[in-house]
């Protein structure tokens, strides 16, 4: 063996055990500054999951070669190293789960837990009480015996918290205990002008309702005779940030120990903790360390040093936290209400402790920024994906990796979310006008759908109120279908159609629209927050399918996409990326136009499963009917569309035949989900059946009306989106910084419980 490697293993079998220790140490401490993962993307994401599983893999490996065996020369730092391992292996206060599952499976931590506990209190014994004889000459309690307790008593203590708050952190747990006590919660009015830390507050009163919703618990119904209306009838940036941090507090609940820190128990830990690894700081500082290598003193003086600052942390930080503020706000006959809240000396003290935290300090940071949302949402667009400029080296590089190591869906969230996100919350003059627009579409649709409730008469005995009559019963109805899906079972059984193929027929349509129109690279935010809306909800469904309700199906936005890329290779290439794009939309149109003169007699076979069928070709298929469905009815739709806008497309059938009953079993009933996106077209065909046959039908709608027809329609289809998701799905992306679906869903559930004002009422 060479000389090298024999010095090699040797400083390896010397110093296995110090650099496993630092390393578990630095993973703890990576932690705490990195694990808030409401704005980590990328790499910090890479991070924080190498930093939660090392800390997770660290110490047990540790205690694993510590209970083997030691040397004298440093047995008497074994014990202290042990109770830090299980000090670190229980993590710091804000992370207590990577993601949802490991709430799931919050059992299996009870077993880590029973056998991290026994490994170290083994080490303990075995050093402490077997070897006493040689540790101590003159008899009585070893001080690094103390040391090692007291360190032990604690990592037990909040390794049991993590365990806990992972238990409690559970959905279905959650929904269980919330119906045993309900609490009254005293309403507080959102104002017009308000600073974040007030925001924060109105967030934690208003907090049952965003968990209500995520358990599905809505046990807080609003009484209309006590109603209060808080939410005006305009939209507000307010709002969106009292949603974003109630949707903060929630990550608290479900992914950090918040729910156990800010008990009578936790707090008490908090108070204790601090106290105690500082005595047994001092106490080794203390101690003789006679025969102690000067290495393993260090060692021992980092990880204690760090313990003490990191426990002041956590209590410092547990007493400015809003947490608190809710907590005594809940309890109002305890002492300590009066004491702290009632004379306002908390916010005092809050103030103080975050005028000491650097990042406020050296840069002057919001110290609410850490809460926010990234305001990210992600852009994917088939026709780019057909025909833009292509990967740099190093993004093909990294795809090449990505897809050997089997890492696709990281990728694509790398791609289109990281890569070519749109920043909604950026202060950018083009992302204020989409984000306004957005948000103020929604809120159109809340009021719509949430008026005040007029307050009810005054309830007479019951006696005289008379019997109500019982309406007759009426068989069940099916849900009214929407369109014809491509699958032969589903088309026989009358069901509905994936929702993911009503997106990738809209985008399909906007696109062709937007292109063929000249209005695709329009400057005005009215075309700007289609393209946003249209590229985020195609991003659902290629790259967070889980986001969406009803099937995850990969192979509809596969199987368009590699039928656009067919059409593309027959299409002249072009320097440019948007003539490229108007070049292929034409290509779609002349298919879309020409029939299919092999479509009478052909086999059931030739059919592709998931894309089209026998039942659900029309009498006037098209080419490119039989290549794919989505990209049929896409660019029939813009077609209709622009037959009403444009005079180059004056020649189109424009007219929308709809039976009031429609059928999957009759195939002339294709525009039915048109109909569904725009009701508005069902009057314009009745205002053009009335008017004089030489009237020009381009006067019935102008380009800038169908815009906003097609930009409500896509907010119609994300507000859908976004109240029909699983909770689940909502609960996981929540770990991975949250999505704008998961806002929209909790804005919806606050205005359907205190209602949006009239117009005609004040603020």
């Amino acid at each position: 063996m060479p000389g090298w490697l024999i010095r090699l293993v040797i400083f390896w079998d010397a110093w296995m055990i110090r650099v496993v220790i630092l390393y578990s140490f630095a993973a703890h401490v990576a932690l705490v500054f990195t694990c808030r993962r409401r704005k980590a993307t990328g790499r910090k994401t890479l991070i924080v999951w190498l930093a939660y599983t090392s800390a997770q893999w660290a110490p047990t490996y540790a205690l694993g070669k510590l209970s083997i065996g030691s040397t004298n020369q440093w047995l008497r730092l074994v014990t202290i190293w042990a109770a830090l391992l299980l000090f670190h292996a229980a993590g710091p206060d804000n992370i207590s789960s990577y993601s949802l599952e490991d709430n799931i499976l919050s059992w299996r931590q009870v077993l880590e837990l029973v056998l991290q506990v026994f490994g170290a209190l083994y080490i303990l014994y075995k050093n402490v009480y077997v070897l006493f004889s040689v540790w101590s000459s003159g008899g009585g309690f070893d001080t690094i015996g103390l040391i090692s307790s007291a360190i032990l008593v604690m990592g037990i203590i909040k390794y049991g918290e993590r365990v806990f708050a992972q238990r409690g952190a559970e959905l279905e747990k959650m929904r269980s205990s919330s119906k045993k006590k309900v609490q009254k919660k005293k309403l507080r009015k959102i104002k017009m002008q308000m600073s974040n830390e007030q925001i924060l507050l109105v967030a934690q009163d208003l907090l049952h309702i965003t968990k209500g919703a995520f358990v599905d618990n809505m046990t807080y119904e609003y009484d209309a005779d006590k109603q209060e209306i808080i939410l005006p009838k305009t939209w507000n940036e307010i709002l969106y940030n009292v949603v974003d941090m109630e949707l903060s507090l929630m990550y608290d609940i479900l992914y950090t120990k918040a729910a156990v820190v800010h008990t009578w128990f936790g707090y008490g830990t908090r108070f204790t903790s601090p106290f105690i690894t500082t005595a047994t700081f001092f106490l080794f500082w203390s101690h003789s360390k006679e025969s102690l290598q000067q290495p393993d003193v260090f060692i021992t003086y980092i990880l204690l040093g760090f313990t003490v600052i990191l426990d002041f942390k956590w209590l410092l930080r547990a007493v400015a936290s809003t947490w608190t503020y809710s907590f005594l706000n809940d309890k109002p006959h305890c002492w300590l209400h009066h004491s702290l809240l009632c004379s306002k000396k908390w916010r005092l003290i809050r103030r103080y402790i975050v005028s000491l935290d650097p990042m406020t300090l050296l840069f002057c940071k919001e110290p609410t920024s850490y809460r926010r949302w990234s305001g990210i949402i992600g852009q994917y667009n088939l026709f780019d994906e057909c025909t833009g400029d292509g990967l740099t080296w190093k993004l093909k590089v990294f795809k090449w990796l990505a897809e050997r190591a089997s890492f696709d869906d990281q990728w694509m969230e790398y791609r289109y979310y990281n890569s070519k996100g749109f920043r909604l919350l950026s202060y950018l003059y083009q992302s204020s006008c989409v984000r306004n627009k957005l948000f103020e579409s929604i809120w159109e649709f809340l009021k719509l759908a949430y008026p005040p409730i007029p307050p009810l008469p005054h309830k007479k005995p019951m006696a005289l109120l008379p019997k109500p009559k019982e309406k007759p019963k009426t068989p069940p109805t099916w849900p009214e279908p929407q369109q014809f899906i491509d699958r032969e079972l589903e088309e026989t059984m009358d069901f509905a159609p994936a929702f993911q193929q009503t997106i990738l027929i809209w985008h399909i349509t906007t696109d062709i629209f937007l292109l063929m129109s000249d209005e695709y690279e329009s400057p005005s935010p009215q075309v700007r927050a289609i393209k946003v809306v249209s590229n985020y909800m195609a991003f659902l469904v290629a790259v967070r399918p889980s986001m969406l309700p009803g099937l995850k199906l990969r192979s509809l936005y596969e199987g368009a996409l590699e039928a656009l890329k067919t059409n593309m290779d027959n299409q002249q290439s072009s320097c440019n990326s948007t003539e490229r794009m108007k070049n292929l939309a034409q290509g779609l149109i002349h298919k879309e136009k020409e029939a299919d003169p092999l479509r009478q007699g052909i086999k059931l076979s030739s059919y592709r499963p998931g894309y089209s069928s026998y039942r659900s070709s029309p009498p006037d298929a098209s080419k490119l009917f039989g290549e794919n469905i989505i990209l049929s009815d896409g660019t029939k739709f813009a077609l209709v569309l622009l037959g009403w806008v444009s005079e180059k497309y004056d020649n189109i059938d424009i007219h929308i035949k709809i039976d009031k009953k429609p059928s999957y079993r009759r195939p002339e009933d294709r525009y039915k989900r048109l109909k569904d996106l725009i009701p508005e077209l069902e009057n314009l065909e009745e205002r053009r059946r009335k008017a004089k046959p030489d009237d020009d039908p381009l006067k019935f709608i102008s380009r800038s009306d169908m815009l906003d027809y097609i930009f409500i329609a896509w907010v119609r289809l994300l507000m859908y989106a976004s109240v029909r998701c699983t909770r689940d799905s909502h609960a996981k992306q929540l770990a991975f910084g949250g999505e704008f679906t998961t806002i929209a869903w909790i804005l919806n559930e606050h205005a359907g419980i205190f209602r949006i004002q009239k117009d005609n009422e004040k603020v």
